[in-house]
């Protein structure tokens, strides 16, 4: 893999990284929080869906580089 490639692949990891932190966060201050139970959960479950999301376009972003700079 070439320098091009590196650089862009690790701007996605970054990029992800900023997402996902904020989504885990989000998560751990309603699990803290005083909150119903049930729209905790149901909070929380959007939030996974969500992290879901980010990972599977982050992966996408990454195919896209190696297939490119192959």
């Amino acid at each position: 893999m070439d320098t091009i490639a590196q650089k862009k692949i690790d701007e996605i990891m970054y990029e992800t990284n900023e997402k996902v932190s904020a989504i885990v966060n989000e998560i751990r201050d309603i699990r803290f929080s005083k909150m119903d139970e049930n729209k905790k959960q149901t909070k929380c479950d959007n939030l996974r869906e969500e992290f879901e999301r980010v990972m599977l376009e982050e992966e996408k972003k990454v195919e896209k580089v190696m297939e490119k700079y192959q």
